[in-house]
């Protein structure tokens, strides 16, 4: 029989565990307050731990249980269901973190998950939970399972100095979530530098990352130290990883497994101790068949991966983060949050959304600006699968066409309010009168 301490200063919450997990076959024991539990949990083979508690908090209980005994599940508890508090308890070594009110089926299928790892006596252990509304900078927005997945796998691995590969179509939030295992750890305080590998020529790529000497090449009027020395100490992100040539997969798998590399033209082998993480929208493995990426190279790169669903894949998200953007707007632009209509949200849930988060960001930037008052108009939101774009016959215009039409159809989205126009157009109200008389545009019905 397994002996569970349950660590709540809830009386209430403590005795309805108590009833359930002793129906469960579990010996139960109580401890109401932080300093009890670390009398207590030596006696204990899991714990369930309440994260806010008078005087000693569940994070410091978790932390000293944990540098104790090292093998022993500890669940969180918590009605604080936020991004940072579920990374910090899982970098600490919580098995999982649940939110209150907690739900019943969950909370047995984590305690059958602790069983098996106590009958293992393994530390290996990493599970987790997340985030609600509201906007700070630089946060991963969800609820649903998939994003609770994501949190456990940035908790494992942000102490980790192994390389990392990120995997998810374009717009799901790749480098955010790279941002989040470096500053979640003890990396944090160190170097994290950024390179967009599809962005340079296979030459520049390989400046960029390893530097040069003076007179490497034509242009290069001085030494250059490349990403892996000035990231070295923290954290290389290499974006869009599946788009290097081969000449700089040989030369970057070397570095992975060697930390030694030379500048460009130079013959100095230099050292640097910095983590990659990896991200990339291409599916690796087919370009393994292929023959176009190094298979070497791929299982260096993906000693951890994490792997990013698409927005269509957790819809129950779409809300969470209608609203944690359209505060992030408000946020930047000094203005009142806006609302949105019920039937507008359940439109955007039930869209595909090919482009993911970070199609989602943009058409309710579209919205805001193109919406009067405080709640956004439904014709504001432009929403289309990516098969009916693909009918839509190419038209070759003018700039002048172009633009004639964006006016007119400005001036009737704002019922021909033209300051109002001016303003979503950008420019001043002589400017768009001037361009209504050069395109001979008119109100309807004057």
């Amino acid at each position: 029989m397994k002996k569970i301490l349950v660590v709540d200063d809830d009386k209430g919450i403590r005795k309805t565990l108590e009833m359930h997990l002793s129906q469960e076959g579990y010996a139960v024991q109580i401890a109401s307050n932080g300093n009890e539990a670390l009398r207590k949990f030596t006696d204990a083979d899991i714990m369930l731990l309440d994260l806010r508690m008078p005087e000693v908090d569940g994070m410091e209980v978790l932390a000293k249980v944990k540098e104790k005994r090292p093998s022993m599940p500890v669940i969180i508890i918590t009605a604080y269901d936020d991004m940072e508090t579920a990374i910090e308890a899982i970098r600490l070594g919580a098995v999982d973190l649940l939110g209150k009110p907690l739900q019943l089926d969950q909370l047995e299928e984590v305690l059958d998950k602790a069983s098996e790892l106590v009958d293992l006596s393994t530390d290996e252990v990493t599970l987790g939970d997340t985030p609600g509304g509201g906007y700070r900078p630089n946060v991963i927005v969800g609820r649903s399972r998939a994003v609770k997945n994501v949190f456990k796998a940035i908790g494992s691995v942000s102490d980790s100095e192994v390389p990392v590969l990120i995997q998810g179509e374009s717009g799901t939030g790749k480098e955010l979530v790279a941002r989040a295992v470096h500053f979640s750890g003890k990396f944090k305080m160190r170097p994290f530098v950024t390179v967009t590998c599809s962005t340079l020529s296979p030459a520049l790529l390989e400046s960029e990352l390893f530097g040069h000497e003076k007179g490497a090449f034509t242009g290069a009027i001085r030494t250059k130290p490349g990403k892996f020395e000035l990231a070295s100490g923290g954290t290389l992100f290499l974006d869009e990883i599946g788009e290097i040539s081969p000449d700089v997969q040989v030369k970057l798998l070397r570095f992975l497994q060697e930390k030694e590399f030379e500048r460009v033209g130079g013959v100095e082998t230099l050292k640097s101790d910095v983590r990659v993480i990896a991200a990339t929208n291409r599916d690796l493995e087919a370009m393994l068949e292929e023959g176009t990426f190094r298979e070497d190279l791929y299982y260096r790169l993906r000693v951890v991966r994490i792997e990013l669903p698409p927005l269509r894949e957790r819809r129950e998200d779409i809300p969470l983060l209608v609203e944690y953007f359209l505060d992030k707007i408000a946020v930047e632009t000094s203005k009142p949050a806006l609302a949105i209509p019920s039937g507008s949200m359940d439109d955007l849930v039930n869209y595909d959304w090919p482009g993911n988060v970070r199609e989602l960001e943009n058409v309710l930037r579209r919205a805001v600006v193109l919406s009067t008052g405080n709640v956004i108009h439904p014709n504001a939101l432009e929403l289309g699968s990516s098969e009916d774009a693909q009918k839509v016959p190419l038209l070759i215009l003018s700039v002048q066409e172009v633009e004639r039409s964006h006016i007119r159809n400005v001036l009737e989205f704002t019922g021909w309010h033209k300051s109002r126009a001016a303003e979503i157009l950008n420019l001043s109200r002589p400017t768009l009168d001037k361009r209504i008389r050069e395109y001979g545009l008119k109100q309807p019905g004057k």
